[in-house]
């Protein structure tokens, strides 16, 4: 199952109106693929191969929510694939919560890197998923007041909704939970990793 088979089944099941994609970059690989009423692409930078919709907004995430911030623009849903940086993820995660609509949900793409390499911070040109997971997995251990789920799919699809859920139990403070190691130990409760199956049983049936 693709990112954007998740997205579509998630619109289609709750009749979501409104979506923005954090990160669009090439939008036949994703953005062109959603059908949705209203969507919102952010980029901050066209390629020389870009094809397809061209993006809503051309400039960062940070610009986007700034030109929004007084506004009532909300989302139903939130689709998060833009600097693989855990601190950027957590500044577009947060500022997606302030926009994001009452049922809405936020996906995170590239969020169970397979490899150290993989998750390495800079983008070396191969397969990168930089360190997303971090934001990821400290969210896990410090908001309560969020439902998250990463699909063990497609390199990792976080989601992410507003309702009371248990934390994973870990000092936040001991600085081991950042290391490539303890993830590939824990990774299964640190990222509350669900199959596909377990994905269509809990936010698609019913």
């Amino acid at each position: 199952m693709n990112r954007w088979d998740i997205i579509n089944a998630l619109i289609q099941k709750n009749s979501y109106k409104h979506y923005l994609e954090i990160g669009v970059q090439n939008p036949i690989s994703n953005f062109d693929k959603i059908t949705c009423q209203n969507k919102v692409g952010v980029e901050p930078k066209l390629k020389d191969w870009f094809r397809g919709t061209k993006p809503s907004f051309i400039g960062t995430s940070d610009e986007y929510f700034e030109s929004i911030k007084d506004t009532d623009i909300k989302f139903d849903i939130v689709f998060i694939d833009g600097l693989h940086h855990d601190d950027q993820v957590l500044k577009d995660i947060e500022n997606s919560l302030k926009h994001l609509k009452r049922g809405g949900v936020i996906m995170c793409h590239d969020c169970l890197p397979n490899n150290e390499r993989e998750q390495e911070r800079d983008d070396h040109g191969g397969v990168w998923m930089g360190d997303v997971w971090k934001a990821i997995a400290l969210l896990r251990m410090t908001r309560s007041d969020l439902q998250i789920d990463v699909v063990n799919t497609d390199c990792g699809c976080g989601l992410i909704k507003k309702k009371k859920s248990k934390t994973y139990d870990f000092d936040v403070n001991n600085e081991e939970w950042k290391t490539y190691e303890f993830y590939t130990k824990n990774k299964k409760d640190l990222m509350n990793v669900i199959s596909v199956k377990e994905l269509e049983t809990k936010y698609l049936n019913g």
